[in-house]
């Protein structure tokens, strides 16, 4: 048999390693587009995405082919020989497992996310892993086997029939060497590079369409998610302008200066109760555009009071919603300040306010009060009880996440009846949270995920309606004003809006009570609120002065600015009476925008003011 060429030998086996990578990047565009494909407006875009994303796929190949190359070069110059190939299948198999389970991770991620894999993903995974395996259903499972099987089949007949075929060993030449040691690198810095545009290759480089979806499925899942394991937690990545213009634009953005309060309550010491809803969306409320029947009791509770039927949650995931209701203080995009406790501790909090006053105040929630840091962040403002898991029997009745909204409820009013007065008591739902577990039926079936969100949506109104008829009952109710808002947004039930959308972050918020001045019961307020503004509001209910909290705004100060702004890991953006418009960090753009072409000057004002406020508020994050 003829010898083959030395170049030959060795072309081959570079190629073979070279489309490995490649063909692993493949199968997880695959995987992933079959996932989010009923979400993909224009399914054509899929087979673009192939196209488009190809300079990342190259580019993370490449990253990949820095080893072999160096040891390559060792090999002919000092090792002179061929070696066992089992260091070839190690190296192969490594990767090969690690992008395995990221495949596997991603895809639930998304579905409940809205964006990939991330580093803010894995740490708050880390941090809460009984959070992260009470989300986990047996149909997550089963793609998850089925993306790793596909995986490890492809590396074992991959490397067994065609890497070991080519691993062989041929000696070439000093010139020739030198011809190949240039040429190589020359090649991988040009495509780990990009190019040589003074942009080097992102993100944004892939991004082809108006459908966000599709340019997820152009970006490499490993390489973007590399990429942001490498990102600095100490450097905002907002920064847009001059630290001065960033200031005003905020000050100008929220004028409100809390002098002048509508005083809508018939007391200066009223009972609180602040009910958080876990991810509860306006597209289950009626009255708030949204669907029918689905949340029916909890449009009576709104009748009975006001009602704010343009609010939007600060961000899309419970750790930020959590700090923007209770501190006011906006998300932080790629980070969570609830996860550092030195930061969080410093924070102002509502519960610091109501527990200088005398009130007995105490927090629940049916899970694990230690995750995202909440039973820290509950005891370091002021909340002297915290009820949570840990506290119920085990035969108690409880699904995947912990103890049913109805048990936590009941638990509640026994411990209110006995708590001195006046109170400030914090409920933090559960059960609408994926993967949507119930028992002991589900109203709306759960066949899918968006009808078995419905079935838990409605639970938790059925829950939330009983919980007040009964504390309707209680002496202490006519001195007690009730708020109601929801942790994020959701994708669910429609399914379409994604983490640029507006429509992804409007939640209820609402409050009645029989502190409630009569006047103000059934009123419903069109102009947008936020979230965020709760913070300020509660201290205006007892005259603590609202100043405290400076990204907040009372709902009821006269000279209030209707303006909200939302966040998540790779979007931000903000909505006003008129109109909405958001910012893309991935393609360095806009994401959405709502507002006519003949007002694209007003378009660009809104978005400098987004800008700025994003970029004061992550310096805020990093000085606490």
């Amino acid at each position: 048999m003829n010898q083959q060429p030395a170049w030959r030998v060795i072309v081959r086996f570079f190629c073979a390693m070279f489309f490995y990578w490649i063909l692993l990047s493949v199968i997880d565009r695959l995987v992933f587009a079959w996932s989010v494909w009923s979400r993909i407006e224009e399914k054509e875009d899929v087979c673009l995405a192939f196209l488009y994303g190809l300079p990342l796929d190259l580019s993370l190949a490449c990253y990949l082919m820095v080893l072999p190359t160096v040891a390559f070069f060792m090999q002919q110059l000092f090792i002179k020989r061929a070696v066992s190939t089992w260091w070839l299948r190690l190296y192969v198999s490594v990767p090969s497992i690690f992008f395995a389970l990221i495949s596997a991770s991603n895809i639930p991620l998304y579905e409940a996310w809205g964006e990939k894999i991330s580093k803010r993903a894995i740490v708050l995974g880390m941090d809460t892993m009984g959070g992260v395996t009470s989300s986990i259903d047996w149909d997550t499972v089963w793609e998850g086997i089925l993306v790793l099987s596909l995986f490890f089949l492809c590396a074992y007949f991959y490397g067994r029939f065609i890497l070991a075929r080519y691993a062989k060993y041929a000696h070439l030449p000093t010139r020739t060497r030198r011809f190949y040691f240039i040429g190589i690198t020359v090649l991988l810095f040009t495509l780990i590079r990009g190019g040589y545009g003074k942009a080097t290759l992102n993100q944004s480089s892939v991004y082809f369409s108006d459908d966000n979806t599709a340019n997820h499925v152009a970006v490499n899942t490993y390489w973007s998610f590399l990429k942001d394991l490498t990102k600095s937690t100490k450097r905002s990545p907002y920064h847009f302008m001059p630290e001065d213009e960033a200031d005003e634009l905020v000050k100008d953005a929220l004028r409100a200066n809390g002098e002048v309060l509508t005083p809508v309550l018939t007391t200066k010491r009223p009972n609180v109760i602040l009910v958080i809803l876990e991810g509860m969306v306006a597209q289950v409320f009626e009255d708030l555009g949204g669907e029918r029947g689905v949340t029916p009791q909890m449009k009576l509770l709104m009748d009975e009071g006001v009602s704010f039927r343009r609010a939007y949650a600060a961000a899309d995931r419970s750790d930020k919603g959590m700090v923007a209701v209770m501190s006011g203080f906006p998300a932080q995009g790629p980070e969570s300040i609830i996860k550092y406790i030195p930061k969080h501790e410093k924070l102002p909090a509502v519960g610091q306010i109501f527990d200088s006053l005398g009130y007995a105040t105490s927090f629940y929630h049916g899970g694990q009060s230690e995750f995202y840091n909440f039973k820290s962040y509950m005891f370091t403002h002021g909340i002297d009880r915290v009820v949570d898991n840990d506290d119920f029997p085990v035969g108690t009745q409880r699904n995947s996440w912990g103890v049913y909204d109805h048990v936590i409820g009941r638990q509640m009013l026994l411990d209110l009846k006995e708590d001195r007065k006046p109170f400030f008591s914090v409920f933090y739902t559960l059960v609408n949270h994926e993967p949507f577990h119930l028992e002991p039926r589900y109203q709306f079936g759960n066949d899918s995920k968006a009808n078995a969100y419905r079935s838990t949506c409605f639970y938790t109104d059925s829950m939330l309606f009983n919980f007040i008829e009964q504390a309707k009952k209680q002496d202490w109710y006519s001195n007690t004003i009730v708020l109601v808002t929801s942790d994020h947004g959701h994708i669910y039930p429609s399914g379409k809006y994604g983490l640029e959308k507006p429509e992804r972050y409007h939640v209820p918020l609402f409050m009645f009570g029989g502190a409630l001045k009569t006047q103000y019961r059934g009123m419903k307020v069109d102009a947008v609120v936020s979230q965020l503004d709760v913070a300020a509001t509660l201290a205006g209910f007892v005259d603590a002065s609202p100043q405290r909290f400076p990204y907040s705004q009372s709902l009821f100060d006269t000279s209030r600015r209707h303006v909200a702004f939302y966040n998540s890991n790779s979007t931000f953006g903000l909505v006003n009476d008129e109109f909405s418009v958001c910012y893309d960090m991935q393609k360095r753009s806009i994401g959405f925008s709502d507002v006519p072409p003949d007002k694209y000057a007003k378009r660009d004002s809104l978005l400098h003011v987004a800008k700025g406020y994003y970029q004061k508020v992550f310096r805020d994050f990093l000085a606490y």
